[in-house]
């Protein structure tokens, strides 16, 4: 109710003595006065009513964590301390935490970062603990081998080739400079030419009269095929026995032509047969369509043809 006549009495003028400023000139006197009575009348009515008072909340904060810091030994917002060099003034900064009995937010955060930066110290001085009983160790050893005199020479043993001749490098010149073996000819049919072609020669040295010449090549031949053998060589000189293999081979060739022959045949026929049996159904299916067309047709009362 208050409120409402409150309003009914205030704003009501106000909005008129707008309305008439408005209305008339601008007047910057007038103005000035009513901006003067009206900064009066809030002023009064401020005066008048109880505001409370606000806490500043945040200078008790502050205030606390000062007191905190000093107890502790801690770095609060503001304030330096240094940095903590060995476990023991760690201990002694959590130690100081922990001996109080209730703890405020920031001084259980400072608990819980100096229990990490303890682990971490301790995992740290052992590895430096480590490192230095290696460290020691390897000294110790280079030492006693230094006054035994352990130090032997790298003997490598020694690299043999197939041909167990030995090999000063990486790289194998043993066969440096040797002409490749030609491949063995396995065709009896160019086999038995060669042969052929051997008596022939033969047989026209014989008449000519070089016969010491004709001597000299079976003997070479006889020593070459020799030689041959006794490298493990199979030597192919025989040409009944050539005769045979070629007759073999050509029978083998035969025989898979025949087969080859037949398999196409086959095939062929397969697929003849089945090209006609797919025509034989569609000239079956078109003369059933027509059969029923037919048959519908005269049961609709057509004439049909």
């Amino acid at each position: 109710i208050i409120y409402v006549d409150f309003c009914l009495n205030y704003y009501l003028p106000l909005g008129q003595k707008k309305m008439q400023l408005l209305k008339n000139k601008f007047d910057s006197k007038k103005v000035e006065q009513f901006l003067i009575s009206e900064n009066k009348f809030i002023t009064d009515l401020f005066s008048i009513t109880a505001i409370p008072e606000r806490k500043d909340f945040l200078e008790n904060d502050v205030e606390d964590d000062d007191m905190n810091g000093q107890n502790s030994g801690f770095s609060v917002l503001g304030t330096k301390t240094s940095r903590a060099k060995s476990l023991q003034e760690l201990q002694q900064r959590l130690e100081a935490i922990t001996s109080k009995k209730k703890l405020t937010y920031k001084e259980k955060l400072a608990k819980k970062g100096l229990k990490n930066r303890m682990k971490k110290k301790s995992k740290q001085d052992e590895r430096n603990a480590k490192q230095k009983l290696i460290r020691a160790a390897k000294l110790t050893n280079t030492e006693i081998k230094i006054e035994e005199g352990d130090t032997k020479p790298n003997t490598t043993k020694p690299v043999f080739n197939s041909e167990n001749k030995m090999v000063f490098s990486k790289f194998d010149f043993a066969n440096l400079g040797m002409k490749r073996q030609k491949k063995q000819e396995k065709d009896p049919k160019k086999l038995l030419k060669k042969i052929d072609e051997q008596k022939d020669k033969l047989q026209k040295l014989e008449e000519s009269g070089e016969t010491e010449k004709i001597i000299e090549i079976k003997e070479k031949t006889a020593w070459k095929n020799a030689f041959a053998k006794a490298e493990g060589v199979k030597v192919k000189d025989d040409p009944t026995l050539l005769k045979k293999s070629l007759k073999r081979k050509e029978q083998k060739q035969r025989s898979s032509k025949n087969k080859w022959e037949k398999r196409q045949q086959g095939v062929q026929k397969a697929k003849e047969e089945r090209q006609q049996k797919r025509s034989d159904n569609i000239e079956k299916r078109k003369k059933e369509k027509k059969n029923r067309k037919l048959k519908t047709a005269s049961k609709r009362g057509r004439i049909i043809p």
